[in-house]
Order: C-alpha cells, then sequence, then structure tokens
C-alpha cells in the first residue's frame, strides 16, 4: 500500500511536466506569432509611408520648371512631413543624401524633349532604386530606417495673434 501514493505522484508529476511543458510550447508559439505580426505591420507601415513620401516628392517635383527648383522643393516637402523645423547637421546630410532621390523623381516628371527620337532615347531613372540606396545609407548612419521619424508625432504650435 505505500507503493500506491508514490506511483500516484509519479503519475501526475509527469502529467504537470506535460501540461507545463504544452504552456511553455504554447506562449513560445503566440510569441512567435506576435513577432510576425509586428514584423508584417510594420513592413505595412513602412510600404505605405514610402508610397506617401513618393506621393508628395512626385507632387513637388511637378510643380516646378527645373531641375533645381524640383530638388528645393523636394526637399522642403520633406522637410515639412518629417516636421523639421530647424536647421542641424544631421537634417543637412540627410538632405544631401536625398538629392539622387529627387534628382531621379524630377527625371521622371520633367517635360519630355519636342522630339520623339529624343524622348525614346533617355533612360527612365529608376526611383525604387534610388530610393533603396538612400534607405541603406540612413539605416548604416544611424541603425533605422529613416520612415520611422514619422513615428513620432507631430508637435502643433497654437496660433499667436499680436
Amino acid at each position: 500500500m505505500n507503493q500506491q501514493p508514490h506511483r500516484d505522484e509519479q503519475f501526475l508529476a509527469a502529467l504537470s511536466e506535460a501540461a507545463v511543458a504544452a504552456q511553455r510550447e504554447e506562449i513560445a508559439f503566440r510569441d512567435n506569432v506576435a513577432r510576425e505580426i509586428e514584423k508584417r505591420e510594420r513592413a505595412r507601415q513602412y510600404a505605405y509611408r514610402r508610397l506617401s513620401t513618393a506621393e508628395l516628392m512626385l507632387a513637388a517635383a511637378r510643380k516646378s520648371e527645373n531641375e533645381e527648383m524640383a530638388v528645393t522643393a523636394q526637399t522642403a516637402t520633406l522637410r515639412a512631413e518629417f516636421g523639421w523645423h530647424g536647421e542641424s547637421d544631421a537634417h543637412k546630410r540627410i538632405l544631401g543624401a536625398w538629392r539622387p532621390v529627387a534628382l531621379a523623381v524630377w527625371a521622371v516628371v520633367k517635360p519630355l524633349p519636342e522630339t520623339t527620337d529624343e524622348a525614346e532615347a533617355l533612360p527612365l531613372p529608376d526611383i525604387t532604386a534610388a530610393l533603396a540606396e538612400f534607405e541603406r545609407w540612413y539605416e548604416t548612419q544611424f541603425g533605422t530606417n529613416y520612415l520611422a521619424i514619422l513615428d513620432q508625432e507631430k508637435q502643433e504650435y497654437p496660433v499667436v495673434e499680436f
């Protein structure tokens, strides 16, 4: 009779271990699923931010008459989008690195030459490649995607009347 409780305890201990192991597996699975959802959510956010930024850059460039005006307009639009009101060395470096993207955007939207032969001979710049290169540069410099700048809420300033 003394062995019966002992065998029962072993049986229950084995079931208890199995239950705890199953719980650990479930928690690990849920954590993994949560990380995967978070990763995909971030990818979606960045994809839509990239689209929105591209739309803003194209709109700014379309209003321009020449390359420098297009770069200036896009730079101003990017500064506004990021909520940058002051000048800093980091901002200057970032906007300098953005210039190839702005030039690629301008090359796509600028008016075509009058003759069809000239227009057909011009290669279409790859905005996506220029943007990817900028993103690589930014991540190397700052350790994060530039689109994370938009994570910060923009400060709203009260209107002051004098």
